[in-house]
């Protein structure tokens, strides 16, 4: 797999102004799961809502970003510090919550669209740098896939991307 290449930007972006979407509505996010070399543990960073609570590096795939490997690989730089290589595509996980607001059904089929559409890929990390764009905001730890587990109890779509991954459970 052709490796996605990003500037190494010391400022996050912000706000959804490049915003991408799916035709369904749904918010099209990217992010990683970076593993361990010996894929025992998995790298998480702390929420900027909340500090005690962790999730994977993820974040907006933007209108310049020509690919979902190439947003993922800016988020987990951004939020986690981290450079590498992504080693497997783990698929396209729908957000299960209900959306944040109201969402009339699409053309009237009772279809309301999920809140977001993940693309996750499985990383291997090169380089665990630190300073990083977020590093002010966000605190990083590494997690068994049993910690994640019970860390990610109420992001169902974070545990499906774990799941997916080669972490050895």
């Amino acid at each position: 797999m052709p490796a996605p290449t990003i500037a190494l930007s010391m400022v996050a972006r912000e706000g959804r102004e490049m915003q991408r979407y799916a035709p369904s509505g749904a918010r099209l996010v990217a992010g990683v799961v970076a593993l361990s070399s010996d894929k025992t543990k998995v790298l998480l960073v702390s929420s900027t809502a909340r500090q005690d609570k962790f999730v994977l590096p993820k974040g907006g795939f933007e209108t310049d970003e020509p690919t979902p490997e190439d947003a993922a690989m800016r988020e987990a730089w951004e939020e986690a510090g981290i450079t590498g290589r992504i080693s497997k595509h783990l698929g396209v996980i729908d957000d299960p919550r209900p959306p944040k607001i109201f969402v009339p059904d699409v053309a009237g089929g009772g279809v309301v669209p999920p809140r977001a559409e993940y693309y996750f890929f499985e990383m291997e990390i090169e380089e665990e740098l630190e300073k990083w764009p977020e590093c002010e905001r966000r605190i990083r730890k590494w997690a068994t896939y049993q910690e994640a587990i019970n860390g990610l109890l109420n992001r169902p779509e974070l545990i499906e991307a774990l799941n997916r991954s080669s972490i050895i459970k």
